[in-house]
């Protein structure tokens, strides 16, 4: 069975699932568990938790206590690269992490190697037709970032966002395989001369809703 870290209203607006409250060492998360996935919102169920106060930790304890297999995290982007259009929908084969880093490890010297599991990025590749290769940078947040910023991240990467990274580490450090699924929702700052805008990218999140909802169905159906 799949989890589904999603940031959007697709759980409840689009998918049956009984709500459980699990509890964790680090904390409380809400998961919707259905009969082939188990979806949890990473924002919380009323999304009203900001990226950077997310409870990575427990979100993550909370999709291994249910007993998920390979967890996908769906995330809206902001695209690097003028070929990378809004609509477009990216399986990444990389990531890069300038957020805040988190780790169940904190007591103890261990090291993981962090990846993206190919076998589950074949099956999203093939539900969403989405493209295939891309990396995914993770900063910060709340804020946007500078055209600055973003003017030294496009060298390396090609999209851009605020929580996958974290949710692929803590997946590999304890033994889940992960992968994204990734949409893009608007260039990001100082790519396109279009002004960015936070309304423009709810309004293309609506727009990609269904392609989302359609790429889900298929690949745990």
């Amino acid at each position: 069975m799949l989890g589904i870290i999603t940031g959007t209203s697709l759980i409840q607006e689009e998918f049956e699932g009984r709500k459980e409250t699990v509890r964790t060492e680090y904390g409380n998360a809400d998961i919707f568990v259905g009969d082939t996935a188990v979806f949890l919102p990473r924002h919380g169920v009323a999304m009203d938790t900001p990226p950077h106060r997310i409870n990575y930790l427990a979100n993550i304890s909370a999709l291994k206590k249910s007993g998920v297999d390979g967890v996908v995290c769906v995330c809206s982007t902001g695209s690097l690269k003028m070929e990378l259009v809004p609509g477009t929908m990216v399986v990444p084969d990389d990531y890069i992490n300038f957020g805040r880093y988190v780790t169940f490890y904190d007591s103890e010297i261990r090291y993981t190697v962090p990846s993206l599991d190919e076998r589950l990025r074949n099956r999203i590749v093939k539900a969403s037709r989405g493209r295939e290769k891309g990396v995914y940078v993770q900063t910060h947040g709340p804020r946007f970032e500078t055209k600055a910023e973003i003017a030294v991240l496009r060298q390396y990467a090609d999209i851009v966002g605020m929580t996958m990274a974290n949710e692929a580490t803590l997946c590999s450090e304890i033994g889940i395989p992960v992968a994204a699924l990734c949409t893009v929702d608007n260039y990001a700052n100082g790519v396109s001369p279009q002004e960015l805008s936070y309304e423009t990218i709810i309004e293309n999140v609506k727009k990609n809703r269904d392609a989302v909802r359609d790429a889900i169905r298929r690949l745990i159906g």
